[in-house]
């Protein structure tokens, strides 16, 4: 999957968005966020599963999921894994492609407060679900609020990210990472990428795919 382009078309669409403010960044920034990435998938040709979808499937492990449904082809009889009266296609029902987290942590006023802390603290552990997921595409959503020190390929998530994924041990060849990081500091929408290489040691180096500044109308008291 490109990625580049996959964060280029998010960023491009979630810039026009003229009705959030950054003062508060909670459910209504994770339902456009989550929103984006369903269209993303739809127009990919995925099906798309989200944990605010009305559907009783779509409330699954991760915030969004894109996935390959397979299809009862004409005259072929549907299986209920013996048991009568249920439904179920004949092949596997679902294929992870993408599997995506949305996690905003806490806003604060200092740095290195307990608050300070939590923010990252609950964004890797929303990262460590995603780290699991038999999907080859991983999305990580976070935002580094006001704080100084948290943004960048230098900040503490970047090289918070890295540092959990060199110390874990269940990365099949292939995975690739994108983070999408709302830095209202400066005003900028990131996105970062990493892969678990095929071959060789696991450096896990991370690169910028790209930077997007927030429109005005967005927060007019820090932007």
């Amino acid at each position: 999957m490109d990625l580049k382009l996959l964060f280029d078309e998010f960023a491009a669409s979630m810039v026009r968005e003229r009705s959030l403010t950054t003062a508060e960044r909670l459910s209504d920034w994770s339902a456009a966020v989550k929103a984006r990435f369903v269209r993303l998938g739809k127009k990919r040709s995925y099906t798309p599963f989200a944990t605010d979808d009305r559907r009783k499937s779509a409330a699954y492990l991760w915030d969004v999921a894109w996935a390959i449904e397979d299809r009862l082809k004409r005259g072929q009889a549907p299986s209920g894994a013996g048991i009568k009266g249920l439904k179920f296609p004949v092949a596997p029902y679902r294929r992870l492609i993408l599997t995506m987290e949305v996690e905003w942590g806490r806003q604060g006023q200092r740095p290195h407060t307990q608050v300070f802390r939590q923010n990252l603290e609950e964004v890797f552990r929303d990262f460590y679900k995603l780290m699991d997921a038999r999907s080859s595409t991983k999305v990580m959503v976070y935002t580094t609020w006001q704080y100084p020190g948290q943004s960048g390929l230098e900040g503490l998530f970047v090289q918070g990210f890295r540092r959990i994924l060199l110390d874990y041990d269940g990365h099949l060849p292939g995975d690739s990472y994108l983070f999408v990081e709302f830095d209202d500091r400066a005003g900028m929408l990131r996105g970062y990428t990493t892969s678990v290489p095929k071959r060789g040691p696991r450096s896990f180096k991370v690169r910028e795919l790209g930077a997007v500044a927030y429109p005005r109308r967005w927060d007019p008291k820090s932007i």
